[in-house]
């Protein structure tokens, strides 16, 4: 009777076992469309009020996930974006845009807050690719506050066809050729003595080389994917990263996703309890470190190490 009883329940569940599957294959959750938007589109709302991390409600299960090619990941990355800052207990004005090659697997990205906007927000804002990264206020988060950020950028180009005339036209570099690479236009911003300089109250910029991504295989359910690069950064300003003037912060960038299918389209997800999360990490190389007391006041050590609540990029092209 209690065999029989047991049989019910899982029929009136919808988890009877068919011949041939696992029980890994039919069981968990599986979210709404609306829950899946809220994942994939994170908000300052999103951030947790207690000390949790893990909102169970922001976990894809293993139903909902989905595994999509490293190209379509790549062809979506690739591109010019503008982004913006919201949250930091204000809304910061911020000439900001990332410019990726996926061809050559390198990126740049320039912030100034001095006013002006090189790059504006698309018509189709709505509807664009969009790569958003959210920082809650907790223990370790930088710079000090207790309001939440978001950083998101929004795709405007599929190509990086414009790319020097938006550096040119952003930070004032002079050309040297008429078709540049992005590697020849950081090394003319770091020749120029840009970053040396004061273009705007607070600045910084990065190169990143090599963009690196791949499958993960999970355990239970679709691979995932993994997402690196390695990071030069420069800056200056009153930024919350105290740069050192002159001298570059070398580090990496790392995360691991989910993918999932949203009402807008494909979207991959990397926060606690989807993949790995998305951490930055970075430090002035030892090679420059001070060797006297009147070195070490002049050069402080500077260190930086964060991990984000969400990393998602989509919808996916």
């Amino acid at each position: 009777m209690k065999n029989h009883s047991l049989l019910v329940a899982l029929a009136c569940c919808g988890a009877s076992l068919a011949p041939g599957l696992s029980y890994a294959q039919v069981q968990g959750r599986t979210l709404s469309m609306v829950e899946r938007d809220a994942i994939v589109r994170p908000t300052l709302a999103s951030c947790q009020t207690n000390s949790s991390r893990i909102d169970a409600a922001s976990i894809i299960p293993t139903r909902d996930a989905r595994a999509f090619p490293t190209d379509r990941v790549a062809k979506t990355l690739n591109g010019i974006w503008v982004g913006q800052i919201r949250g930091d207990n204000k809304e910061l004005a911020v000439d900001y845009f990332w410019i990726i090659d996926e061809k050559s697997n390198d990126a740049l990205i320039i912030a100034l807050r001095n006013g002006k906007h090189t790059l504006a927000q698309p018509k189709n804002a709505a509807t664009a690719p969009k790569l958003t990264y959210l920082l809650c206020a907790h223990e370790g988060y930088t710079p000090t506050t207790e309001t939440p950020m978001i950083h998101e950028f929004v795709k405007v180009a599929d190509t990086i066809d414009d790319a020097p005339d938006v550096l040119q036209k952003a930070t004032g570099l002079k050309l040297s050729k008429a078709h540049p690479s992005l590697a020849e236009l950081w090394q003319g911003l770091l020749a120029s003595g840009y970053f040396e300089s004061m273009p705007a109250e607070a600045f910084a910029g990065a190169f990143f080389k090599p963009i690196q991504m791949g499958a993960v295989a999970n355990a239970v359910g679709p691979s995932g994917l993994s997402l690196k690069w390695d990071a030069e950064y420069r800056g200056g300003g009153s930024t919350s990263i105290k740069y050192v003037t002159g001298l570059p912060m070398i580090g990496v960038e790392h995360g691991e996703f989910i993918g999932t299918t949203a009402s807008a389209g494909d979207y991959l997800v990397s926060s606690p309890g989807n993949g790995r999360i998305w951490k930055v990490e970075a430090s002035v190389p030892s090679e420059h470190g001070p060797a006297t007391k009147e070195e070490s006041r002049a050069f402080p050590v500077v260190c930086y190490d964060l991990a984000f609540d969400s990393v998602t990029l989509g919808p996916l092209q």
